[in-house]
């Protein structure tokens, strides 16, 4: 069945980035109880959040500014000092929706656009979305939840799948690892049906909205559908979860986009990344 349209208002996406805003704060606070030698912190600007976890990572960010109002000089400047006194760049998330003010604000300060990621949604209905138990086969993959025991498991395959490279190994299992203990958190397993790990994915679920998210597939299992097979699973955990709403953001063109329109997500808006760097 052909899933409703989408209609596209600034009331939707602050259901995106408020969904958004509360993983990367609900993170945050985990990592500071769990890791506190990472100092992390999080901080209210401008109607939005600003996370820290770890210098120099792309979950040290802010989302959600802008969207409940004007921005006035002095956000930006306690955004700026936020990160840049814990030593790392002001990274920020904006939404086409946010408040005109925002951008000129970012511009004036000197921040520079870094990306342009695309925005895809789905509404969830009991007629749209069969429920699918757990675990989940498809096309030779089984998905299934993976337990809080097997978070390491869960980041060492999910570091791999993600992996750059010719780059060292990430230093940062331990923010993942912690990402486990995030209320309204889920972490999902994709294996061969010889038990070989192939793939991981999450989903974080706030106020009737489910953000997919961390999917990867690891290089030896790449072209079988083990991207699809995440997102299959994950939607109706969502929607099981009460969620009329789920969201994705991916690379713009990019297989992870095609695998999402597969399953229904259409693409509303290209979400802005600016930074500003302090060195």
């Amino acid at each position: 069945m052909t899933p409703r349209p989408v209609f596209v208002d600034q009331a939707l996406s602050a259901r995106l980035e408020a969904t958004e805003a509360a993983k990367i704060e609900a993170l945050a606070r985990e990592v500071a109880t769990r890791v506190p030698a990472r100092r992390a912190a999080v901080a209210a600007i401008a109607g939005g959040r600003a996370a820290f976890v770890a210098p120099h990572a792309r979950l040290s960010r802010a989302v959600g500014l802008g969207l409940s109002g004007p921005v006035e000089a002095r956000d930006v400047e306690a955004l700026e000092d936020f990160f840049a006194s814990r030593g790392t760049a002001a990274r920020i998330l904006v939404s086409p929706f946010a408040h005109p003010s925002l951008l000129a604000r970012l511009g004036e300060r000197g921040f520079r656009l870094d990306s342009l990621d695309t925005v895809l949604v789905r509404h969830l209905a009991p007629a749209v979305d069969v429920h699918a138990p757990e675990p989940a086969a498809h096309g030779g993959v089984v998905v299934r939840r993976a337990e809080r025991e097997e978070a390491s498991a869960w980041v060492a395959a999910s570091l791999s799948a993600f992996a750059t490279p010719g780059e060292p190994p990430s230093d940062r299992a331990d923010i993942f690892e912690a990402g486990f203990h995030v209320p309204g958190a889920a972490y999902f397993l994709a294996a061969s049906t010889a038990g070989a790990v192939a793939g991981v994915g999450a989903v974080y679920v706030h106020e009737r909205v489910a953000l997919l998210f961390a999917g990867g597939t690891l290089a030896a299992h790449r072209g079988r559908g083990v991207q699809r097979a995440l997102i299959d699973a994950r939607l109706p955990y969502a929607r099981d979860a009460g969620c009329d709403l789920a969201y994705s953001v991916a690379e713009a063109g990019s297989t992870s986009q095609r695998n999402l329109e597969r399953a229904g997500l259409v693409a509303i808006y290209s979400q802005a990344t600016l930074i500003k760097s302090f060195a």
